[in-house]
């Protein structure tokens, strides 16, 4: 009886360790995203401030038309939807009259 009571207690602590472990790894991937995004904010600021110092936002909205792909992106940078978009807006507004 001795031994099973060692061998839960044992596998017990194996639980809660894998417990800290998976614990730890999600801290660790939250963190990394959260310095990912951040790393991207502060790239696109930094690109932003040196296209609009050198009077070139108009060359980053030609690139950025090339680039993004969805609508809400898209959007966001006040750029007009792309032609098989534009298409299918179309057409939902012809379904609608």
């Amino acid at each position: 009886m001795g031994k099973n009571l060692a061998l839960e207690t044992l596998v017990k602590k194996k639980e809660q360790l894998e417990a800290r472990i998976q614990n730890i790894k999600a801290k660790e991937a939250a963190q990394y995203r959260k310095d990912e995004t951040r790393r991207k904010i502060l790239v696109g600021s930094y690109i932003l401030d040196k296209h609009d110092k050198a009077g070139t936002l108009d060359t980053l909205f030609i690139e950025l038309d090339k680039f993004l792909f969805k609508p809400y992106d898209r959007e966001l940078f006040g750029l007009e939807p792309q032609k098989s978009e534009q298409a299918i807006i179309d057409s939902e507004k012809c379904a609608d009259l």
